[in-house]
């Protein structure tokens, strides 16, 4: 599993409109990557919203938000736009999971992303976040990890 600082791995996933988002355009400045296991699931759901609901304060701590699961792109947008999530949805479908399994975040049982943020800056993880697949992960450690780094 990655560790705090370990560079992010390589990546190259599209979003929920057929971008193509990069590690490589990740490599500056300041992301929270967010795994979760599936579209639509109620503690999914309940974590995105919650970082939708923060959005504000995230944008404001320059903190740009990527969450990445192995839903297809097309169903990604239907949730991005249920949920009315300003931050990318990454489609990790084909090679189903490749990116997750980077992480060591992917289930190989259910087949699924598990419940892992990382917080990078600058290209190097500085924290790791990782909660069950049932529980939600706690905003707040978010919060405190971006406190630190603006203080």
């Amino acid at each position: 599993m990655i560790q705090a600082g370990s560079p992010l791995f390589e990546f190259s996933l599209e979003n929920q409109h057929g971008e193509t988002i990069t590690s490589a355009g990740l490599s500056v400045g300041r992301v929270l990557v967010v795994f979760y296991p599936w579209a639509f699931s109620r503690v999914c759901g309940s974590e995105l919203a919650e970082l939708q609901q923060n959005y504000a304060y995230l944008s404001d701590a320059q903190v740009r938000v990527i969450a990445i699961s192995v839903d297809h792109k097309f169903a990604l947008r239907n949730y991005a736009q249920q949920l009315g999530a300003e931050f990318d949805l990454l489609a990790d479908f084909w090679p189903h999971g490749q990116i997750a399994r980077l992480a060591g975040a992917f289930d190989e049982q259910r087949g699924v992303a598990t419940r892992l943020s990382l917080y990078v800056i600058d290209g190097l993880v500085q924290d790791v976040f990782i909660s069950a697949m049932t529980e939600p992960r706690d905003f707040q450690d978010y919060v405190r990890a971006i406190e630190r780094d603006r203080a």
